[in-house]
């Protein structure tokens, strides 16, 4: 049993299916045997009756004798022809044992005798010759039961042949198939183990295109390569960006306590080192909440509590007070379809929209506009906050709502850039509750943030 544990799949399968094999043909033998025996009896009994009936036609009474035609069969494929007169009496032919010769008559029928451990078949035909003179003989047919298997014994002896070689060739070639069958698991084990050898994700299993079932977990397996190389360097480059997101903070609180430790030379400086702290204090809370944010929704560690909301209460609200902390003498107006009611978790809508509104002042110009929009149309929810502010170059776009991920250009013109949480948040909760994120923009022009939803009333 171990050794059987220890053979490869490829060996087990080829095992089995021999053995399957040699199973059926050893009941396909028994069956032809069988068969073959019925058969052969069945074909004797019908040449054994035949030869009689055929015999009693070639033998006359004619002027007080008993004549035989030369066409009389005595002994024809194993089947031995008696003629008994009635008194019984042998009057022609042989039998290979006396005592078939002295068994009593029994007109058509077939009998089996057991003599000396062979089965023989009597058969006895009564017959008038002159119904005048009252003449009748009696034509007594003999045979082997197994007359005739000298034939079936052909027909087993080749089946017992040729079982083998096909046993042997069915297994030669189930061997092939399941070597060619497997051969995507072994191309799957190896790219595994170079891959773990490596750390190099991007190695792919190199499959033709056969479709089968195999072939597809192939597929599923590199799809599952690609996956983990992107999201691995996306975790890499998380680490990395989230690592310097949180040095620059760091940086200049140690930097404030030192100087302020060393060179405040009154209370009006060490409170100037003390609020420079606070702020980056925040800034480092805020990063901090946006990443356990990101990270209970993607690997659903938190319960939501989705329930149906005013959203245009909800979208009107948020305006309102992001109006009143707006900066750059931006105005905020607001377009909402009144009663827009849809199933949501507040608390994540309304950071959604904080983030978007943010996002336009952050990028806005000064004495610019924002609009939000909010409103049902071809069975979709659509909230979108447009600004006239610096915009985003086309190539730019794509990579927006990545993490950590800052246009250059406003990083450097605009006041006040946050840490390049705030879009991916948006695109997460959007995803969350079945929308999707899009935006357009046009450089010095502006930019429209759009988030559809299905239609859920």
């Amino acid at each position: 049993m171990k050794r059987l544990r220890k053979m490869t799949i490829k060996l087990k399968i080829a095992l089995w299916f021999t053995l399957f094999m040699i199973l059926l043909s050893s009941v396909m033998c028994i069956f032809i045997s069988h068969v073959s025996s019925s058969a052969t009896i069945h074909e004797t009994k019908g040449a054994l009756v035949g030869l009689i009936d055929d015999n009693t036609r070639e033998i006359e009474y004619e002027n007080g004798r008993l004549n035989i035609d030369d066409d009389f069969i005595t002994y024809k494929n194993g089947i031995y022809c008696l003629v008994f007169l009635e008194n019984g009496a042998k009057f022609s032919g042989y039998a290979p044992h006396g005592e078939l010769e002295s068994r009593p008559f029994e007109d058509g029928v077939i009998r089996s005798i057991n003599i000396d451990g062979e089965i023989y078949l009597i058969y006895d035909r009564f017959v008038f010759l002159n119904r005048k003179n009252n003449f009748t003989i009696w034509v007594r047919g003999v045979v082997l039961e197994s007359g005739g298997a000298i034939s079936a014994s052909v027909t087993y002896r080749t089946v017992l042949i040729a079982a083998p070689v096909l046993i042997i060739l069915a297994s030669a070639g189930g061997y092939m198939i399941a070597g060619r069958s497997l051969r995507p698991i072994q191309k799957i084990s190896k790219t595994a183990e170079e891959i773990g050898a490596s750390g190099d994700l991007s190695k792919r299993i190199d499959i033709d295109g056969s479709g089968d079932e195999l072939h597809q977990l192939a597929e599923t397996f590199n799809r599952m390569y690609e996956r983990l190389e992107i999201n691995f360097n996306a975790e890499r480059s998380f680490t990395s960006d989230a690592s310097h997101e949180l040095r620059t903070p760091v940086a200049t609180i140690l930097a404030q306590c030192e100087y302020a430790f060393e060179n405040a030379a009154g209370e009006q400086e060490l409170y100037e080192s003390i609020g420079s702290i606070q702020k980056q204090g925040y800034r480092m809370t805020r990063l901090i909440e946006s990443f356990l944010q990101l990270t209970r929704i993607e690997q659903h560690t938190e319960r939501f509590a989705f329930e149906a909301i005013d959203l245009s209460g909800l979208v009107s609200s948020v305006c309102g007070e992001q109006e009143k902390i707006g900066e750059k003498d931006i105005t905020l107006t607001k377009d909402i379809q009144p009663e827009i009611i849809m199933k949501a978790d507040a608390t994540l809508f309304v950071r959604m929209v904080e983030n978007l509104i943010r996002n336009a002042y952050r990028y806005g110009r000064g004495n610019g506009n924002i609009i939000v929009n909010l409103k049902e149309a071809d069975k979709k929810i659509v909230l979108s906050v447009t600004d006239d502010g610096i915009g985003i170059a086309p190539e730019e776009l794509p990579k927006i709502w990545n993490r950590f991920y800052r246009v250059d250009k406003s990083r450097n013109s605009a006041t006040g850039a946050g840490h390049g949480l705030g879009l991916a948040l948006v695109k997460q909760i959007a995803e969350l509750h079945g929308g999707k994120t899009q935006a357009d923009s046009e450089l010095d022009r502006g930019s429209a943030f759009m988030v559809e939803f299905p239609f859920n009333r």
